[in-house]
């Protein structure tokens, strides 16, 4: 008898396999590669899901149930002619049955957003709580490897050269960081690295790491709107916001590949880096960040009206020319509701956020360059 070779999907889960298929007397035969009989169809049962299409594979059906079978070859629609009466017939569903479905389609859909909104924030929140900070570490070295691969670097032979490395440049933005948390009840520790892209942005990692950007740099007109902004990323490392929503993607990565079947996704690392490139913090996340940073600025004496010009001249920027280089990524989205609330809270001060000659050296952190971050 001739087999037909197919993918088979059980109705169970998502995930298809590899099988062949016999056509028998009274219906088909589904073998798997290794030659056992995965399952078999009466004739009766078998059915088109949908009107067949020159140069599409044929999709076959059981009533009943919604496990499928793809055939790639058009021949088999004729070769079960005398098997299968029914092929063509389109099973029809009652009122009842679709009510049915439709209620449990709410009841799932009310219960998966009531885990991803409730639940598993809960939960991240816990693990964060727990998590060592030796560990938070080594995870925030680790997406912050993935972080610069994601980030467009420079061109030619510094190609591989990601880092920024000159050390007085590193000291004083180090400086920076250390005034900004020094009087807080439990300070965290701050390492401060610059990624050598000219994308202007700034984020936070598990394990205190706070990552400028070249661009950041570039594009700063002040010590006083660097020191806003890392005071803004030193919120995100207060409230541990980045291990949460490491937490949180990876919980719902998993959620997602049990419903579809799939548990294969990337790694950790490399999903929270791309969620800080792509995606970013909650709007009560950036909200909470804000607020922390302009409490840590007026307690270090230094001018809060920086990070409103950043933020605003930021703006201005993205509207004019595209937001590639002018604009933050959308970790720090520069909305009309964040710049209200930081132009009402500012306060200012006469005492610099850094010396003149940090902020010279600042500026020059990427004088030299190297392949891996400058970090212990």
């Amino acid at each position: 008898m001739a087999r037909y070779s197919a993918r088979y999907y059980d109705g169970l889960t998502a995930r298809s396999r590899a099988v062949e298929i016999e056509i028998a007397a009274t219906g088909i035969a589904i073998f798997d590669e290794a030659g056992p009989v995965v399952g078999s169809w009466p004739g009766e049962g078998i059915r088109l899901v949908e009107k067949l299409r020159e140069g599409e594979p044929v999709r076959l059906g059981l009533a009943g149930t919604t496990a499928r079978l793809i055939v790639d070859d058009p021949g088999i629609v004729a070769a079960l002619g005398g098997v299968a009466p029914r092929l063509r017939s389109r099973q029809r569903t009652s009122g009842r049955a679709v009510g049915r479905i439709a209620l449990w389609a709410v009841l799932a859909a009310g219960s998966l957003t009531g885990i991803v909104l409730v639940l598993i924030p809960l939960l991240a929140a816990q693990l964060a709580a727990v998590t060592p900070e030796s560990a938070k570490y080594r995870l925030g070295r680790a997406v912050l490897a993935q972080v610069a691969e994601l980030l467009p670097g420079p061109a030619g032979p510094a190609s591989r050269q990601r880092y920024c490395s000159y050390e007085d440049g590193q000291a004083a933005l180090q400086r920076l960081a250390d005034r900004l948390a020094a009087d807080l009840p439990d300070p965290p520790t701050v390492r401060v690295v610059v990624v050598n892209t000219l994308l202007v942005n700034a984020f936070a990692l598990p394990g205190g790491i706070m990552v400028f950007t070249r661009g950041l740099l570039v594009h700063a007109d002040s010590a006083e709107e660097i020191a806003g902004v890392a005071a803004h990323e030193l919120g995100h490392i207060a409230h541990d916001h980045s291990i949460r929503a490491l937490f949180r993607s990876f919980a719902v990565s998993l959620l997602i590949g049990v419903l579809l079947g799939d548990l294969t996704g990337g790694t950790l690392a490399g999903g929270l880096a791309e969620w800080l490139v792509n995606t970013g913090y909650s709007r009560e996340a950036e909200r909470d960040a804000d607020a922390f940073a302009l409490a840590r600025l007026e307690a270090a004496g230094i001018d809060t009206q920086g990070l409103v010009d950043f933020f605003a001249r930021l703006k201005e920027r993205e509207k004019d020319e595209g937001g590639l280089l002018a604009r933050m990524l959308s970790t720090h989205p520069a909305t009309e509701e964040r710049l209200a609330y930081i132009r009402d809270a500012a306060r200012p001060s006469l005492r610099p956020a850094m010396s003149e000659e940090d902020w010279t050296h600042a500026l020059k952190a990427c004088l030299t360059l190297q392949m891996t971050p400058p970090l212990p």
